[in-house]
């Protein structure tokens, strides 16, 4: 509609133009003076309002944390499921929520239950050796230092207790790690998360180093962007974000900047960021393309009006015109812009709030300028 009126208005100011050029250069001729006729203008009151300067980025958004689930040993994959809250057995497929700590696999035990209980013979075995060891170097000390036996035999009999002692070490590291293999055919998430991808099936043979499926912790997710190296001044962490996705219109997820990388990029000398956004309700996925809005300044109770309004700033100083006291009279305004967002700008100097400002019809005006106050809808 903004357009539609403002065609309305110029074709206005044309046809009043040409008539008044009919009307006194053809009907009166050259030489008739021509009465000087007051401008028709629009105008508005000025008023103050919220601004905000911007930086509009655009990046990918990422789960906080993803996590490959790898076996640490090999076997067969005896189940692929985990434990509900009610004693359920729930198959592990995309999209299953599950807990830190949560068994989610499980490969097949036997084998490692029997190196357990082998483990623990041997140990004890070498518990039995050792206890015999140490009665004999006891027996052979006492011997020597009774003159019965030679340094030799004392020596052979500590020199076999040690080996003794070696031998239970080692059965025990041995028993350590027949447990630890045993732990690790019971395979658990190590985060909070949604599986977000299986690569096997239950019953299948796995590898050591096979991926069994993705967790991704997506309650918080993130987006890192790329900031142009002049805004370097203007980041920190914590400043407030706006992130909207295509999946959900013009709604915006409020976020914040988390970290800023403390080097540049040496290709394109731009800065990134990390911005994270509280994903309670899941709506966002990994994946999904994000525009991000970056406020970094902001100000309430500000001269705000259309960018439209301020004419010069290119050669001359920009200026607005305005009509004082209710006056006839427009008067040009010299003022300095603060904020720009969009079409709106911030007036910092030379406007007040509650002042008649000119909106339409200000190419036409010169200072002193006579002017009528007409609206849009009266321009026929």
């Amino acid at each position: 509609m903004k357009v539609t009126n403002r065609g309305i208005y110029w074709t206005g100011i044309i046809i009043l133009l040409a008539i008044t050029f009919w009307y006194g250069f053809i009907r009166k001729g050259p030489d008739a003076i021509i009465p000087v006729r007051a401008v028709p203008v629009e105008v508005e009151t000025v008023k103050t309002g919220s601004i905000e300067e911007r930086i509009e980025l655009t990046g990918w958004i990422k789960a906080n944390e993803v996590v490959d689930i790898r076996s640490k040993v090999p076997g067969r994959i005896q189940s692929l499921a985990v434990t509900g809250d009610n004693g359920d057995t729930i198959p592990v497929e995309e999209g299953l929520t599950v807990r830190k700590g949560q068994r989610i696999c499980v490969i097949d035990q036997d084998v490692y239950l029997a190196e357990v209980a082998a483990a623990r013979a041997n140990v004890k075995m070498r518990e039995v050796e050792l206890a015999d060891a140490e009665r004999e170097k006891r027996r052979m000390i006492a011997l020597y230092q009774g003159g019965s036996v030679t340094e030799q035999a004392r020596d052979k009999a500590i020199t076999a207790a040690d080996l003794a002692l070696s031998s239970l070490n080692l059965a025990k590291a041995n028993l350590e790690l027949a447990e630890i293999n045993l732990r690790e055919s019971n395979i658990i998430s190590p985060i909070d998360g949604v599986v977000t991808a299986k690569y096997i099936d239950q019953g299948n043979l796995i590898k050591v180093g096979d991926v069994i499926a993705t967790i991704s912790d997506i309650k918080v997710v993130k987006v890192i962007v790329a900031i142009a190296e002049k805004y370097g001044g203007e980041l920190f962490a914590g400043m407030p974000a706006r992130i909207r996705v295509d999946t959900y219109g013009d709604k915006e997820f409020e976020a914040s900047v988390y970290s800023i990388y403390p080097a540049l990029d040496e290709q394109t000398h731009t800065i990134q960021i990390e911005i994270r956004i509280n994903n309670e309700q899941m709506l966002l996925k990994p994946g999904m393309f994000g525009r991000v809005t970056l406020v970094t300044k902001r100000k309430d109770n500000a001269v705000v009006i259309g960018r439209d309004m301020v004419l010069g700033g290119k050669i001359d100083k920009p200026y607005v015109y305005v009509v004082e006291n209710n006056s006839q009279t427009a008067r040009k305004r010299i003022v300095e812009i603060g904020i720009i967002q969009g079409e709106r700008c911030e007036i910092t100097k030379g406007l007040k709030a509650g002042e008649t400002l000119v909106v339409n019809g200000m190419s036409f005006l010169e200072d002193g300028a006579e002017v009528e106050v007409v609206k849009l809808g009266e321009i026929r």
